[in-house]
């Protein structure tokens, strides 16, 4: 998401027009990203859980985190396959929610080369699960920072000196991903601690069954996630219905919900690794413990950045040049920021819920949560909003869908945390 953060940046340099477009095909790679990342990425709960049982059974539990990621990386493959194919549906399911046509065209050259991004983003999942599980994050901030320095300059490159426009910012961002891919895997495989599993050791394990744990696990969860991002792209198509420049700012808007979302999703994820540790040693207290620790910070966390956003709303005009001579975008930003600030709390609390619920491999009825949440109150409130409040109309409708299942979902974790007063069951394994 941070590549995609730079993109909008440098498009927002381009023209309001491209902003609209890119932001456009940036949420239709996501949304279909989603389905694949999701999937692929639960690979992190059940290395974590593997992690745990490695306390009473060393080999056992090294070898299911063998197998998870080969299965992983099998999936990533797999996956990226089948989704690239789908982008070229996308016009018609844009044409058919009355984008301009303008606006489907410019996008659609992102797209096509953005989609590129999928396979190295999708290993780099997997390589960030086995980390992870072993308390390896400072690779991963590193290998983040390392990804976005190389995308800006190359992208840049790309768009401006070589005047390749929106097809040069995603081209820029699928270099830059393979190159961190490519070095990321050099630099894990090499270290002790991981050599055991890499993927291309022990190629007579590899086996189909390898992807069913992932998928069992990971379909509940990428159809939660199809059903959220159903309701903020909803939102887009609503917003490009109002006008070009309502559409550009809802991108602008998505990019700083996105933002604030990785900071709570990096917590949200280490709270849900050490979770699935103590889920996999039968450690009761422990999740407990790190359930409420977690929520506190993250809630504290979202307030700060919400605080910061509605303080200061000039810096995000000034970071996207939304000052065009009339003051009309900046207008506009100043009448939605309260709300999307807002949905930064109530979203940083969905997503820790749902991650450490996830830590303990539960993830069918956080689905349904997630249903009722975004599509059943989420969507009528934002069409329903939108004619008369416009783009914060739309926003509020996502705040309220996001609101609704961050309650939802942390009642059921509370109710889960109660109920289980003795250790779970944890006897059966992934891979068996």
């Amino acid at each position: 998401m941070a590549l995609v953060l730079t993109d909008v940046w440098m498009m927002s340099r381009i023209s309001v027009s491209a902003l609209a477009a890119g932001g456009l095909g940036a949420s239709i790679y996501f949304f279909i990203f989603i389905i694949a990342s999701s999937t692929v990425g639960c690979v992190a709960n059940l290395i974590a859980i593997a992690y745990g049982q490695r306390v009473a059974r060393p080999e056992f539990g090294n070898s299911q985190i063998r197998l998870a990621v080969k299965g992983a990386t099998m999936l990533a493959f797999v996956l990226s396959a089948l989704l690239m194919a789908s982008f070229w549906l996308a016009p018609l399911v844009l044409e058919a929610a009355k984008q301009p046509q303008e606006v489907i065209t410019l996008a659609m050259e992102y797209v096509h080369a953005l989609k590129w991004v999928m396979l190295p983003s999708l290993i780099l999942l997997v390589l960030r699960g086995l980390t992870s599980a072993f308390g390896n994050v400072r690779s991963i901030l590193v290998m983040s920072i390392i990804t976005v320095i190389l995308n800006v300059p190359v992208s840049y490159f790309l768009t401006f000196t070589l005047g390749m426009g929106l097809t040069g910012l995603g081209l820029g961002t699928a270099i830059a991903a393979f190159m961190v891919m490519i070095g990321y895997t050099v630099w894990v495989f090499k270290r002790d601690e991981f050599k055991q599993f890499a993927p291309w050791l022990h190629t007579e394990e590899y086996s189909l069954k390898l992807m069913s744990p992932l998928l069992l696990m990971g379909l509940p969860i990428a159809i939660a996630a199809l059903l959220e991002h159903g309701l903020i792209y909803g939102g887009t198509l609503m917003a490009g219905t109002i006008s070009i420049a309502s559409l550009a700012l809802h991108q602008i808007l998505l990019q700083c919900l996105s933002f604030t979302w990785n900071f709570n999703f990096g917590f949200s994820q280490a709270a849900a690794i050490l979770v699935g540790r103590d889920y996999g040693a039968g450690n009761y207290e422990g999740i407990k413990r790190t359930s409420i620790q977690s929520f506190i910070l993250v809630s504290v966390l979202s307030v700060a950045l919400s605080a910061v956003f509605i303080l200061w709303p000039e810096m995000i005009a000034s970071i996207f040049k939304l000052d065009d001579g009339t003051g009309a975008m900046t207008s506009l930003l100043a009448s939605v920021i309260s709300v999307v600030a807002l949905c930064f709390i109530v979203d940083a609390w969905q997503l820790l819920a749902i991650n450490l619920l996830r830590g303990m491999k539960i993830v069918s009825m956080p689905t349904v949560m997630t249903a009722i949440g975004y599509w059943i109150f989420g969507l009528p409130a934002a069409w329903y909003l939108m004619p008369k409040f416009e783009l914060a109309g739309i926003w509020g409708g996502i705040g309220v869908g996001l609101g609704v299942t961050g309650i939802l979902l942390l009642i059921h974790l509370m109710v889960v945390l109660n109920k289980n007063s003795k250790a779970p069951d944890v006897g059966c394994s992934a891979y068996s």
